[in-house]
Parts: C-alpha cells; structure tokens; sequence
C-alpha cells in the first residue's frame, strides 16, 4: 500500500503528467468554448461560433506556449550554468532549485552531485603529474599540463621548445598475432628505451595507446635529432618474447614552438607532422618536419 502511494505520488509530481495536463486543457479549449456558447446564446448565430472558436483557440496556444515555457525553466537554467562552468569554472549551483520530484529536478540533483566529486577529485590530484602505469612515463593529461614558458626558464636556455610525437607503427598488429601481452611488454621496453635516452631536463609522457610525446626544453636541433635517432635504432633492434628485431618501427613528428605557442598547440603540430610521415610512409627521422 505505501509502495503504491509513493508511485501515485510520484505519477503526480512528473513533468510528463504537468505537460499532459496543460496539453490536454489547452487542446480542449475550443470545445469547452463551443459548448459555453451553445447554452448560453440561445440561437447563437456562425459569427458567434467562429469568434468563441477562435478566442478560445488563442487562449489555448498562448497558456499551452506559457506553461511549458514556465515548465522548462529549471532546465534552461541548469544548461545556462553548465555552459558557464565549462566556459569559467564556475559551477553556481545556488541559482538552481534542487527541490521537487520532477524528472528535472531530480537531474539537477544528480548533475549538481557530479560536479561536487570531479571538483573533489580535481582537488586531490592539483599539483600532481600523472603517471602511466604500463611505461612508469608521464600520462596525457600530465603533458597537457606543462606550462612552456615556466619550463624554458628553468632550462636558461636561448634554444626553443621542441616537441616531438612518436608512434610505434606496429602494435596493433603485435596484439592481433602475438595478443595484449605482448604489446603491453613492448610498451614496457619502450618506456624503458626513453627513459635511458632523456635527460632530467627532458619531459616524455605516453599520450595514447601506441603514441608518446617529447619535451626537449634549451635542447639545439641536432641534439634532438641525435636521441630521436638513437631511439629509432634502440626500437629498431628490440626483441621482446616472440618479436624479433625489426618487428617494431617507429615514425615521427617534430615542431618547434614559436611565439606564444601554448603546449597544446606545440603537440598538435607535431601531431600532425606524425599524420604527414606517415602518410608519406616515412619512418625514422626522415619523419622530422616542422
């Protein structure tokens, strides 16, 4: 009985009921009309009718227009704070009405509960590079974080941010014959292959599956050049379970930064430096374009 209650409640408080009821109301208006004119015009003539009709069909279309304007404004508000809180930050939640049963209360509870954590969580990790857990290197999220200029400060070096993007062509096929195993392990040896390589003024992180990031800050051209090529020729002659030397390959992409270039940008060129290799089929450094 008190389930059944709480449903009837429930069935009472729903937005469809609201829109139902003021559809239903409003559609219905031209015939209560016709029905108040006939009792009470005792021979009510065309004009009379056309005229209720019509009066009563305005009235319906601007309450139905009205009330589902009034409806939905709880809605329209919760989208106008989300746009502002991916826009500023800024989530005001105290501009909306989280009381109420309605569907859309009950999503604007939901969402207001959503942004709490991730701004909860956001917190925890403020400050703290992620790291990928296959290649103990930097994760994406870490590498969009870096900020450029701070970084070409520290290297007190006139020489440009350089970022190159690597791919390891072959992994997919590695998974699809060798399985999951075996690629994660060669992603492994790769890390492993970096971090030999760089430096500690050197910034590497694994962007995606298949695909890493280098930030090479007060590093000249031919440095950089050097350990892209040492780390060619190290993926080059990688043996891990059942692959052989020349199994793996790797192709790049390189952009320098130039003024105002924020590291978003910088890995985007670079990225599509990546694309250009390989749709050129290059590997090696004769991937290395501006």
């Amino acid at each position: 009985m008190t389930s059944d209650r709480k449903r009837r409640r429930k069935w009472y408080h729903s937005i469809v009921a609201r829109i139902f009821m003021i559809s239903f109301v409003c559609i219905h208006l031209p015939l209560i009309a016709l029905l108040i004119t006939f009792q009470s015009v005792s021979e009510p003539g065309g004009t009379a009718l056309v005229l209720a009709v019509l009066f009563a069909t305005l009235v319906g279309t601007l309450s139905c227009i009205g009330g589902m304007w009034l409806l939905t404004a709880p809605l329209r508000k919760l989208a106008a704070v989300i746009t502002t809180y991916r826009i500023n930050g800024s989530f005001a939640d105290e501009m909306l009405d989280k009381r109420g049963d309605d569907e859309i209360a009950v999503v604007t509870r939901a969402v207001c509960g959503m942004v709490g954590e991730i701004t909860a969580l956001a917190e925890r990790v403020e400050g703290k590079a992620a790291l990928d857990p296959l290649t103990g290197l930097l994760n994406g999220s870490a590498a969009y974080s870096v900020q450029v200029d701070r970084l070409t400060r520290l290297s007190g070096s006139a020489a440009p941010v350089t970022v190159v993007v690597f791919e390891l062509e072959e992994m997919d096929v590695v998974k699809n014959i060798h399985g999951r195993e075996t690629g994660d392990l060669a992603l492994v040896a790769v890390g492993d292959i970096v971090r030999q390589l760089l430096q500690e003024r050197h910034i590497a992180a694994r962007m995606s599956g298949k695909t890493f990031v280098l930030l090479f800050p007060g590093d000249m051209p031919a440095e950089v050049l050097s350990i892209c090529e040492r780390i060619r020729l190290a993926v080059d002659r990688l043996e891990v379970g059942p692959l052989e030397r020349g199994d793996m390959r790797v192709t790049f992409g390189l952009s320098v930064r130039g003024p105002g270039d924020a590291i978003a940008d910088l890995i985007h060129k670079a990225d599509m430096a990546l694309f250009r290799a390989k749709d050129t089929n290059r590997t090696g450094l004769e991937a290395l374009e501006v």
